[in-house]
């Protein structure tokens, strides 16, 4: 499927600032999974320094500085997206020790993936509700990862959240609520209880019949050997195929925010508005 992306940001200051460095994280990903066939990013003011990067974890990532003091910033995103995923579950597992859980990796692996294994905190019951789950499932990681899926978004009020870090595992799992971003990082804890690599991950979806303009979205990926990193996005309790459109990851969300950056001055109150638009081109 190929896909028209529109995504605007503005920010607006009470009073001219100067705009510190800022990081932008919004081109679209380019791989096995999907194809960025278009890309431009026009930034108003004109930056004072471009600078086109990839990331410690592999995001494309634009730096920019701009000269002076302003009231607003613009950065303005078109592209357009070939997703070429459409089976989620095409691959073959490499390795039964991770088919198995809790799911161990082989040592090299696990090495490198200790950030996607790491718990902030641990919350008890979480752990309990992880590991009840995978034992009423044989302990077997794929019905794991599609239930577990399936039960956050059954069992949780998906609202939208457009300001604000996620909230913890532990607040969202006590509030039995959150934005998708929330319940991704939930998911993402219940698979590190049961040894499961796990990512976040910002992009686009294609909701059909959807009024009005849609926002960035928020879903996981786990590690799985064989298939790699595979998504799935508790918040549509679904597995990741071709609906989806991933722009950045990280074993933590604030390394696939979208912009960041700061500014300095007296401006007391600034304002972030967004404007994103996913349209499918039909043939």
């Amino acid at each position: 499927m190929i896909f028209q992306i529109h995504h605007r940001i503005t920010y607006r200051y009470e009073r001219p600032v100067i705009v510190e460095p800022l990081t932008i994280r919004l081109r679209p990903r380019s791989d096995g999974a999907q194809r960025l066939l278009e890309y431009r990013c026009t930034l108003t003011p004109m930056p004072l320094h471009l600078c086109e990067v990839v990331d410690v974890f592999g995001n494309a990532a634009m730096q920019v500085s701009f000269n002076g003091v302003h009231l607003q910033v613009c950065v303005d995103i078109e592209a357009r997206v070939e997703t070429l995923r459409t089976q989620p579950f095409d691959y073959l597992s490499l390795d039964s020790r991770a088919t198995n859980l809790p799911a161990v990796y082989d040592h090299e692996v696990d090495k490198a993936l200790e950030p996607y294994l790491h718990r902030q905190d641990v919350h008890p019951e979480i752990d309990q509700w992880a590991t009840a789950l995978a034992k009423s499932l044989g302990s077997q990681t794929q019905p794991f990862l599609l239930q577990a899926t399936e039960q956050i978004a059954r069992d949780y009020d998906s609202s939208n959240r457009y300001g604000g870090a996620p909230m913890s595992p532990s607040e969202t799992f006590e509030s039995k609520r959150g934005a998708c971003r929330d319940l991704a990082v939930l998911f993402m804890d219940m698979c590190r209880s049961q040894g499961i690599a796990s990512r976040f991950v910002s992009g686009y979806i294609h909701e059909p019949g959807r009024i009005g303009t849609s926002e960035l979205h928020a879903w996981a990926e786990v590690y799985l050997p064989g298939g790699g990193w595979r998504g799935y996005d508790p918040s549509r309790g679904i597995a990741v195929s071709d609906q989806h459109i991933p722009v950045a990851t990280g074993p933590e969300p604030p390394w696939a925010a979208a912009t960041e950056g700061c500014y300095i001055g007296a401006a007391s109150e600034s304002t972030i508005d967004y404007e994103v638009t996913v349209v499918e081109e039909l043939a």
